[in-house]
């Protein structure tokens, strides 16, 4: 029968995909934003998907199945009826009281709701993530670099920047030294108020530019920045502004794939479930009309006929 049972071993890629995003994000801190969010996505729409494909594999299996089984019972009940007794020559097989009726072939084109309905259904999920990824990626691609308050110190160095009421509570130390350089260099805050350095707000990064820690300060002032590292790596005083916008990007990018994603689903799932529903009842309505007419043909003839 087709389609083949093997479709059904397309809903083990949901727990495949599940288990390689956990290997994939799990004990991986400095992991890229696009990742943790590839690792969440992609068991989703697995899910999704693998649940559209057995579906109508059971959808249609199961039509096809009851079709075998209705057919049969008819073969079986006729061989166990037989031909009565003074049957007329001639008799109609498909009459009631001579044997079931014959296998009627309606065909496809003459079912409603027509088939491209079940496309539109298959194609309402691939849809759905498809705008939800271009959402997505529509957020990333408005990039903005951060805006440096202070000089760039290379390597070991001072410099010393202001900062205003507005940027108190927005700034932030970036480096362009990877996630596991952190400990070849160390840097301070020195001004009033007592300003630091404390956990960074967002994790971010813009070309070489990688956000490290966040900066407190209390007041607008001038501050000075001491950082101690080797020749090859820098650090600035930047407005994390821009790394706070992108977070809120990148969370409503996310928000709009898995909306648009869960409504390609639903209604994927709906008129999968709706068109194959009302054509399994057209197509039998559709036999039962064709059964009486030929029957009322057959035995028009039969009620003439002289004694």
């Amino acid at each position: 029968m087709r389609p083949s049972r093997l479709w059904y071993w397309v809903g083990a890629l949901f727990p495949a995909n599940l288990l390689v995003s956990i290997l994939l994000l799990s004990d991986n801190p400095d992991a890229s934003p696009g990742l943790i969010v590839g690792g969440i996505l992609t068991p989703i729409l697995t899910f999704m998907v693998s649940t559209i494909t057995c579906l109508i594999v059971l959808l249609i299996r199961s039509s096809r199945l009851s079709r075998q089984r209705a057919e049969r019972a008819q073969r079986e009940r006729a061989a166990t009826m037989g031909v009565p007794m003074g049957a007329p020559v001639g008799a109609p097989a498909f009459h009631p009281a001579y044997g079931p009726p014959p296998r009627v072939e309606i065909p496809a084109k003459d079912i409603r709701p027509r088939r491209r309905w079940m496309v539109v259904g298959a194609l309402a999920l691939p849809l759905g993530i498809v705008l939800g990824a271009t959402a997505f990626g529509t957020g990333f691609s408005h990039h903005q670099p951060p805006e440096h308050v202070s000089q760039v110190v290379r390597g070991s160095g001072t410099t010393t920047f202001e900062v205003t009421e507005e940027q108190t509570g927005s700034l932030g130390l970036f480096s362009n030294a990877q996630s596991d350089e952190e400990y070849r260099f160390s840097c301070a805050l020195d001004g009033a108020g007592t300003p630091r350095f404390t956990e960074k707000v967002v994790g971010f990064s813009h070309e070489e530019w990688r956000l490290v820690h966040s900066a407190t300060f209390n007041t607008p002032g001038r501050y000075i920045l001491t950082c101690d590292g080797p020749p090859d790596l820098e650090y600035v005083i930047a407005d994390t502004d821009a790394a706070v916008a992108y977070d809120n990007r990148m969370l409503a990018g996310v928000g709009v794939m898995m909306l648009s994603g869960f409504t390609g689903f639903v209604v994927s799932l709906v008129l999968l479930i709706t068109v194959g529903v009302k054509r399994g009842e057209h197509r039998r309505r559709l036999v039962r009309e064709y059964q009486a007419r030929a029957q009322a043909t057959h035995q028009a003839p039969s009620q003439h006929r002289p004694v």
